[in-house]
């Protein structure tokens, strides 16, 4: 009898112990990577929602063993504005940043119907970042941010981190232009957190740990092996892009690498991942679109510019479960605070805590301060046939108002995931309501919004010179 209450005192104290551990975070954030671009079924309701020719086994890894959303949203249809917002919690119309940061002239700025705002230049500094919230509340963590940061600012050490590649953009992940063993800097970018990771765990320390891969953006670069795998594999009815593939491939293997070094160091019971993308992917050659059943791509915010993967991986997390929970890119600052113990967040926050839907105690919603999510885009990408354009997307039904013809297009898309169907003229009342919901939204937000062009001229408009980079 006392032997056998010593063994549940050893057992409590073990418990205590595991539940006083502070978790650690590692957030894998890709680059233009689109709702259905890998070979996992992001909806299993879909079969389009997978990819009929891309193979990624380690991304069906984090399938298998956590949870994936199938109706998962990037915060905005650009890079710069989506990393802001996960750093901040925020939505990038309420931190101004809604276009890349170095993008604030040119042609599509100048000589449009409408004159798109000129949006912040840099992450501001008066929003706390993750790794600094998770840093008041606990000092032993220590946080990392390695690969695009594509927020000026001075770079991620100036918001929290303790080690980064400093205050990259695009470029640094096709420089010099043929990296033969290291294409976007899968592998470097991965063997850096690797270490960070590694020396964390050895020292005892909780750590957050942000890698942020230059794949899958233009210019496709990847490893001639993995090229010519892709060159003989049997091409797929929608999806058959080898380069594409081969990039997406070489990403998959860096994230097996990461994975593979966590397991190995001895933290996956403690250690949760998220992996999810910074925006859709850009137009492509392929049969169908890359993004999958989904209509347009990034730089727009059909759902193929802001449906990206997302998936949840860690202790108390059913394996291979679903979730058809709506869920955004600045849910994540919330989540990593309420699973980390943080309580309360700053209020300026927007996004809402996970932690119930991961740990399943039944709770399917998320609570946010508003109950319903918009992605705003004031700007123009000639490039993508984009115009400015805000949406908002309430049960299950998505409303998009068109700044240049102060129109509405309302699509169900429970029922119409495609966006093909517009029912505005027979939804006249919901339509009506969810417009009145949007310019209310970012009325109180003080969004910045496009505004007329006195001077336009239509035999000059920009967008009869279509035309992007890879900056875009």
């Amino acid at each position: 009898m006392k032997q056998n209450a010593i063994v549940f005192a050893l057992l409590l104290t073990a418990l205590h112990l595991a539940a006083a551990t502070p978790p650690n975070f590692i957030v894998i954030l890709t680059d233009d990577q689109g709702w259905g671009t890998t070979s996992v079924m992001m909806d299993p309701l879909v079969p389009e929602s997978k990819s009929d020719f891309f193979k990624t086994p380690n991304i069906e890894r984090l399938a298998a063993q956590g949870m994936r959303f199938s109706q998962a949203y990037a915060s905005h249809c650009n890079c710069s504005p989506s990393r802001a917002a996960l750093q901040t919690g925020r939505s990038p119309a309420a931190l101004h940043i809604t276009d890349i940061i170095e993008r604030n002239s040119g042609p599509m700025y100048e000589g449009n119907k409408l004159n798109p705002p000129h949006h912040l230049s840099a992450l501001g500094k008066d929003d706390a970042t993750v790794p600094q919230l998770l840093k008041r509340f606990n000092p032993d963590y220590r946080a990392a941010h390695f690969g695009k940061w594509h927020l000026a600012g001075g770079g991620p050490q100036n918001f929290g981190y303790d080690e980064s590649d400093g205050p990259t953009m695009n470029r640094a992940g096709s420089v010099p232009a043929n990296l033969p063993d290291d294409p976007k800097k899968i592998f470097s970018v991965t063997r850096r957190a690797i270490a960070f990771m590694q020396e964390q765990a050895k020292a005892g320390h909780p750590f957050y740990l942000q890698v942020s891969h230059y794949a899958t953006h233009e210019a496709n670069q990847s490893l001639a092996s993995t090229r010519e795998k892709f060159r003989n594999a049997p091409k797929g009815a929608r999806h058959d892009n080898v380069h594409y593939g081969a990039m997406l491939a070489d990403l998959d293997a860096g994230i097996g690498q990461l994975l593979d070094a966590v397991a190995a160091a001895g933290i996956a019971t403690s250690t949760y991942i998220i992996y999810t993308a910074d925006n859709g992917s850009i137009p492509t050659d392929d049969p169908g679109n890359i993004n999958g059943p989904v209509h347009g791509w990034k730089a727009s915010v059909w759902e193929g510019g802001i449906r990206v993967p997302f998936m949840v991986v860690g202790p108390g997390i059913k394996t291979g479960a679903v979730s058809r929970t709506p869920v955004v890119g600045y849910d994540i600052l919330p989540t990593i605070c309420d699973l980390a113990g943080i309580s309360k967040w700053p209020e300026k926050v927007e996004g809402g805590s996970l932690k119930s839907t991961l740990l399943g105690d039944g709770k399917t919603s998320v609570s946010r301060p508003e109950n319903f999510l918009v992605f705003h885009w004031p700007h123009y990408q000639h490039g993508k046939h984009s115009t400015p354009d805000s949406t908002i997307l309430a049960d299950g039904w998505k409303l998009h108002y068109w700044w240049e013809t102060d129109t509405v297009q309302l699509f169900h898309l429970d029922q119409d995931l495609g966006e093909s169907k517009d029912l505005a003229k027979n939804e006249i009342a919901r339509a009506n309501n969810l417009r009145q919901q949007l310019t209310n939204y970012l009325a109180t937000i003080k969004a910045q919004l496009p505004m007329p062009n006195p001077d336009f001229n239509p035999t000059n408009n920009p967008a009869n010179r279509r035309g992007g980079t890879a900056e875009d």
